[in-house]
């Protein structure tokens, strides 16, 4: 199968919006063994948008767009579809009713426009939006699929993942398709890749390095004639993974940095303690999971003094059950606005840890930086601490 992305509105081509969500689908489309051809950006012109759709269809097997799907009259791409494959949109009554009760739910009737992200045309059925107002299309016309998308990133996240691929995988006659994202932590792209050595150039399973804000993410995608062989393919590439990079890995797939922290925590008995100095991000990285505060007994956020990272992930081991953790971040402007400094985190209390990370760049990248270290030696300090016998 072989595929177009096509990135929606007129905000992209202005310089407005960063297209993260082309660079996301593109991974994914790699992952399931989809060839990629072209990514193209056109802005809000029905005509140039019908013209950009009837080509990519012309060209390839699946067309993916994003954006466009709203009820504004610059929200074009249910129009430009339809007048690519010749139908003519018409209100559904089930995704009006859906409509009108989101609405309802919030106490207010529901805005005339909108009734447009009520439409269907004959070759496409809806995909589910739980986040937003904008159900999603899946067309298939002449051997041809497109799948239309918000272009908000949580709401076409969510959407690919839950409504979009399935339908995908169904339509694989060929084959079944498995995969598994295995996440790391404290380990770089490139370093991450060298230690898988050969792996990354396996042809089945595809195991393939992915940087992300939460660490580096290990794609392992397998496809077989049936599900077993699939399963089998799919387990023999991810216990290769783990055997090259088995201390720098938390979780898979949706576990989060916040999640698994706060489990290895929870499983050693052990809360949280943070006092940070300068960097100012640890804490909402565990904050972004609704139990965090059953684990972090305090965040704090102090002015750099005279103490160390060391000293100040002891000054928040109270008891024996606290870990500690400390973090300090020093640094000097520069001329031209980037700053250059360290970033110095440590853990007290169960393990003594501490680490030393110099930098240069933007501030807003020193801080996420810092967060990332913070969890890098959280998890690392939570991993030597053994679990409670029995």
């Amino acid at each position: 199968m072989r595929a177009y992305i096509l990135s929606i509105g007129s905000e992209l081509l202005q310089g407005h919006l960063t297209d993260t969500n082309a660079t996301h689908l593109a991974q994914e489309l790699a992952s399931l063994g989809i060839e990629l051809l072209h990514v193209v950006q056109c802005g809000d012109d029905r005509a140039r948008l019908t013209r950009v759709i009837a080509n990519a269809l012309a060209d390839a097997d699946l067309v993916v767009c994003t954006g466009g799907v709203g009820p504004t009259g610059d929200d074009l791409t249910r129009e430009a579809i339809a007048d690519a494959v010749g139908e003519t949109p018409a209100i559904d009554p089930d995704l009006l009713a859906t409509l009108e009760a989101y609405f309802a739910g919030r106490g207010m009737p529901m805005p005339e426009r909108n009734r447009k992200q009520a439409w269907l045309i004959s070759s496409a059925t809806s995909l589910p939006n739980p986040v937003g107002t904008a159900p999603g299309w899946f067309v298939e016309h002449q051997g041809k699929i497109i799948i239309a998308m918000p272009g908000v990133p949580r709401e076409m996240f969510r959407m690919w993942r839950e409504q979009a691929v399935t339908r995908l995988l169904a339509r694989q006659e060929d084959s079944i398709i498995r995969g598994v994202r295995i996440k790391t932590i404290g380990i770089g792209e490139s370093a991450a890749e060298q230690e898988l050595g050969t792996l990354v150039e396996s042809e089945n399973p595809v195991i393939a390095t992915y940087a992300k804000n939460d660490g580096v993410h290990i794609h392992v995608t397998a496809r077989a004639a049936t599900e077993p062989e699939a399963l089998a393919l799919l387990e023999s590439g991810r216990r290769a993974v783990y055997e090259k990079l088995d201390p720098f890995i938390y979780g898979e797939d949706e576990t989060g940095l916040d999640e698994a922290i706060l489990n290895a925590a929870r499983e050693r008995n052990l809360r949280i303690a943070i006092v940070d100095a300068g960097g100012g991000r640890f804490d909402s990285i565990l904050a972004a999971h609704p139990a965090a505060w059953d684990i972090v007994t305090e965040a704090i956020f102090i002015k750099p003094d005279n103490r160390g990272a060391i000293e100040l992930a002891r000054s928040g081991v109270k008891n024996g059950d606290i870990l500690g953790i400390g973090i300090l971040v020093r640094f000097t402007v520069g001329e031209n606005g980037a700053v250059a400094g360290t970033i110095d985190v440590a853990t007290a209390g169960p393990v003594e840890l501490l680490q030393s990370l110099p930098f240069r760049g933007p501030l807003p990248e020193l801080q996420r930086r810092s967060g990332l270290a913070a969890a890098d030696i959280t998890l690392r300090a939570l991993k030597q601490t053994p679990l409670p016998a029995g």
